[in-house]
């Protein structure tokens, strides 16, 4: 039997809250965290809407965190924020853990692309850059920084592969974990696609939300007649898993336990095309089966699907052919709702958010809603999306990440835990040479210090 790998502690920062409690206070009731593009002059592009992380300051999260942000890209200062709301909404002592049994898995899309953008600007220039940009432009110097700062020895990966990236870094982070190489993986997905040259080239392909400029609240329609596009956005979420008998061994609280993961490319000689893609729904369905053959499920069992529900002129239409095919008759009595709603589509953060929101989902009894879905589409008809949040309890969801292009399909399977210590009381942090205090049933609490070595540490 495959070593079962559970949720102990997430960690969203997202246009319309970060930390668990914001988040999903906001995610419930329906806010959607869109607004006019302020991250640059955006007056020229044909879409001129985003969901902006506003007011973020990596500050909260770290000591001298403001320091530290004048070199971080933006994306790595999410991954950052991030890990740090997820390990203490985890309740863990790293200092009681084996570093070299922990493990860290960046999922990102786009990476620190903005900063190669700046760094080709300032050679343009002057003809050279600064010194800290041959690190930073590339994509795995958020995996770097975030395993650095806690201290983390074990197994360093990065996955940039579309804006499942986030969801495929979790399921490959279970892998990891079931091998038995580690104890714990701490996964995030973090992107930050408010970048004017990124936002150009999705509206030349013309796959961004244009006829919202004016009320970008209304941005996002997943699965309405009314959508024509993506909304661009940025965010990033980390969720600490576990083995299950690691878990045990410190009383966590769990959220769910991860049962299934399948990927499935489209093959077949796919080829890319920005307005007439091959609407091939094998690939998906096979993503589909294949997460809950895993989980030992069959489609019956699912109580929700966090869809990949993008907005999506084309693959909207897609995913709901492909959700048809794979359930048939008991798609019924599934719900399905997308946050992407209310966040967008942004990358690697929006495929981790979609899997902080099913354990929230399964912990607290709630599926949210699906905002702007007043007109359904009847080219994705029937599905039953939740449009005001439901307490229906739910212990089986499926979430699905669909990649630019519509060459992979990733899904994964999360279910309620067989078990939950349901820890009380206040906990202390002793690594990073400060403390951090947290308590497992309540939100973040403070910023932390990176971990230094401990004076009586031996050397390694």
């Amino acid at each position: 039997m495959p070593v079962p790998v559970v949720v102990t502690g997430v960690g969203p920062v997202s246009a319309i809250g970060c930390g668990r409690d914001a988040f999903w206070d906001a995610l419930v009731a329906g806010r959607p965290g869109f607004g006019p593009v302020t991250l640059f002059d955006a007056s020229a592009q044909p879409s001129r809407v985003a969901a902006e992380v506003k007011d973020f300051s990596l500050e909260t999260y770290v000591e001298k965190g403001g320091l530290m942000a004048r070199w971080t890209p933006r994306p790595v200062q999410f991954a950052l924020a991030a890990g740090v709301l997820a390990l203490h909404d985890a309740a863990i002592d790293l200092d009681a853990c084996d570093p070299d049994r922990l493990g860290v898995h960046v999922g990102t899309s786009l990476g620190n692309i903005a900063e190669a953008f700046r760094y080709r600007d300032a050679w343009q220039k002057t003809g050279s850059g600064p010194a800290h940009a041959a690190f930073h432009c590339f994509n795995h110097s958020g995996a770097c920084v975030v395993s650095s700062f806690f201290n983390i020895r074990g197994p360093m990966y990065t996955t940039s592969q579309g804006c499942n990236s986030g969801l495929d870094a979790l399921g490959q982070s279970v892998r990891m974990i079931q091998s038995g190489a580690v104890d714990a993986m701490l996964v995030i997905g973090t992107d930050s696609e408010v970048v004017p040259e990124i936002m150009a080239a999705l509206g030349a392909s013309n796959s961004l939300a244009t006829k919202y400029n004016d009320d970008p609240a209304r941005a996002s329609r997943p699965f309405d007649r009314g959508r024509d596009g993506n909304v661009i956005g940025e965010g990033a979420a980390a969720l600490l898993l576990e083995s299950e008998t690691h878990a045990r061994s410190r009383l966590a609280r769990v959220y769910a336990r991860v049962a299934g993961y399948a990927i499935a490319s489209a093959g077949q000689n796919r080829q890319y095309s920005h307005d007439r893609p091959e609407l091939d729904t094998r690939p998906c369905v096979r993503a589909f089966q294949g997460a809950m053959k895993e989980a030992g499920w069959q489609p019956s069992d699912v109580d929700l699907i966090s869809a990949n529900g993008s907005s999506s002129v084309l693959y909207d239409k897609l995913e709901a052919a492909a959700l048809r095919e794979t359930f048939g008759s008991a798609l019924d009595k599934v719900r399905v709702h997308s946050i992407k709603s209310m966040l967008g589509q942004h990358g690697a953060g929006s495929s981790a958010l979609q899997a902080v929101a099913a354990c929230l989902s399964i912990r607290r009894g709630v599926a949210p809603p699906t905002i702007n879905h007043t007109d359904p589409d009847p080219e994705c008809g029937g599905l039953r999306i939740v449009t005001e949040a439901e307490k229906c309890d739910p212990t089986r969801v499926l979430v699905h990440a669909i990649g630019l292009g519509g060459f992979y399909y990733s899904v994964a399977a999360f279910q309620a835990p067989s078990f939950d210590a349901n820890v009380t009381g206040r906990l202390v942090v002793k690594w990073s040479g400060g403390q951090g205090r947290f308590k497992p049933a309540s939100d973040f609490t403070g910023p932390l210090t990176p971990w230094k070595p401990r004076s009586d540490a031996p050397a390694s």
